[in-house]
């Protein structure tokens, strides 16, 4: 369940960061935070957890319990998920490199392909005659073997797959899952880039005086927008059937410019897969516009394009995109995108939980009755819905109890790799403030707890009173 107790707390800063050393230019560093206490659990459990005992003592807690909206959704149908329908990507030169398949439960997988976290020893229970090892990667980060292995015989099932393991290793394979991006296709025309960047301005946070280092995983991100120039930005690719994934400042087909700025443009390549720079872009662009000057992100490029307005991400890659940010230390990971549950994203989750990590991911765009998706639903991660100016809603917003916060993300106005900008909308677009005033927080208050508190009590309630499973919390400014 997603509200357990907690186990214990982050600890102060082994040292203290000067100003003078955290407001340089952008060629300065961002030293990351190093807790004393690397491996406490999240705050997450115990402030939830105290959230749901006032509601359930309420008669409107009680109201809330048994329904899924309030104000916003009359009668909610049985829950649902729909995908899209499953494709084959082809590379440049018209080569297969991703067979899209659609599980019995409506997601989306690579065909025959499964994924193993384990040891270096494990690798002996894939010698068989069922299954093959395609691939296999060290993720220093996390400490753990990363197996993909494709079954070679006709039996792809969770049981037989499961089955052919010890009992001890059975809970550390699952699918090679397709993710998808959680957002809606542009909907108004180019702006000028000039009118944006004053509105840009005023959204700032403010109170957050000193930069910060936060980690995304998206598409690719066209680095040389005007809303990004205040920042540094770091990107590396992750995408299936690209050659190069190593970090950006060490790989062949990353180039450097000025500003302090590496940019990590994919190669162009005959099997490569097609690729989108626009929902990174607009999400990099909203996390930039709540970041002071001199603040340091790293981006983890994972998606390829299905077709003009959505992009999937093999678990494959977001594993890979997980441990390179995680590599570098940053407070918190912005994760908009979503889908099926995975008991090896379920691990690694987990372990940058321990590793003092803060996950923030949109909760999903496919309404008020769809079932839980995740990253946003597992108990470590803080989970964003989003809400229109009035604050009222996203209307096809997943809801639940694992619902944390809201934060503006209709019709946003988000950067769009022409330089112009595009109005945006979904979980996607309000994700990214969630994680900027939480790393503000995080940097500023030296412990998790104190950031998720701090959160919560500048948090709006709306809806029913107190933690409601449409707004979470309540609305960030």
């Amino acid at each position: 369940m997603k509200y357990t107790l907690f186990v214990g707390i982050v600890g102060l800063l082994t040292a203290s960061i000067s100003q003078a050393q955290l407001t340089g230019t952008l060629n300065q560093v961002v030293p990351p935070v190093r807790p004393i206490i690397d491996r406490a659990p999240s705050e997450l459990k115990s402030i939830r957890e105290e959230a749901r005992r006032k509601v359930q003592t309420s008669v409107g807690g009680a109201r809330d319990l048994s329904t899924l909206a309030s104000g916003v959704v009359g009668m909610v149908p049985a829950p649902q998920f729909v995908t899209p329908t499953a494709t084959t990507i082809l590379s440049a030169s018209g080569q297969k490199i991703i067979k899209e398949v659609r599980l019995e439960n409506g997601f989306l997988a690579v065909e025959k392909e499964w994924l193993f976290i384990g040891e270096e020893a494990d690798k002996a229970y894939f010698n068989g005659t069922n299954m093959e090892i395609l691939e296999v990667k060290f993720l220093p980060a996390l400490s753990q073997w990363l197996y993909k292995v494709k079954v070679t015989g006709d039996k792809d099932e969770v049981s037989y797959i499961r089955n052919s393991l010890p009992r001890n290793l059975q809970s550390q394979i699952g699918r090679n899952h397709i993710y998808l991006s959680q957002s809606e296709a542009a909907t108004n025309k180019s702006k000028p880039e000039s009118a944006h960047k004053l509105e840009a301005s005023s959204q700032k946070f403010e109170s957050c005086l000193i930069p910060l280092r936060i980690g995304m995983v998206d598409t690719h991100v066209v680095p040389t927008h005007p809303m990004l120039s205040h920042i540094s930005l770091t990107q590396a690719s992750f995408i299936v059937g690209q050659s190069q994934k190593s970090e950006p400042s060490k790989d062949s087909n990353m180039s450097r410019e000025g500003d302090g700025k590496v940019i990590g443009q994919p190669m162009s390549q005959e099997n490569t897969v097609a690729f989108s720079s626009d929902h990174g872009t607009a999400v990099a662009s909203l996390l930039a516009a709540s970041l002071p000057e001199s603040s340091q992100v790293f981006n983890a490029s994972v998606f390829y394009s299905r077709n003009s307005v959505s992009q999937g991400a093999t678990l494959m890659s977001l594993i890979e995109g997980l441990n390179y940010l995680a590599s570098q230390q940053v407070d918190a990971i912005n994760m908009s995108l979503a889908g099926p549950d995975n008991p090896i994203l379920a691990r690694v989750i987990k372990q940058l939980d321990r590793n003092g990590i803060q996950i923030i991911a949109a909760v999903g765009n496919e309404g008020p009755a769809s079932l839980p998706l995740y990253p946003a639903a597992y108990p470590e991660t803080l989970g964003i819905t989003a809400v229109d100016k009035l604050h009222e809603i996203y209307r096809w917003a997943n809801q639940g109890d694992y619902v944390d916060f809201a934060a503006f993300g209709v019709s946003v106005d988000a950067a769009h790799p022409s330089g112009k900008t595009v109005r945006q909308t979904g979980t996607s677009m309000a994700s990214p403030r969630a994680t900027a005033l939480y790393a503000c927080f995080f940097r500023t208050e030296q412990q998790r707890h104190a950031a998720l508190l701090k959160m919560k009590k500048i948090a709006l309630d709306a809806g029913n009173p107190g933690r409601d499973k449409v707004f979470g919390f309540g609305v960030l400014p």
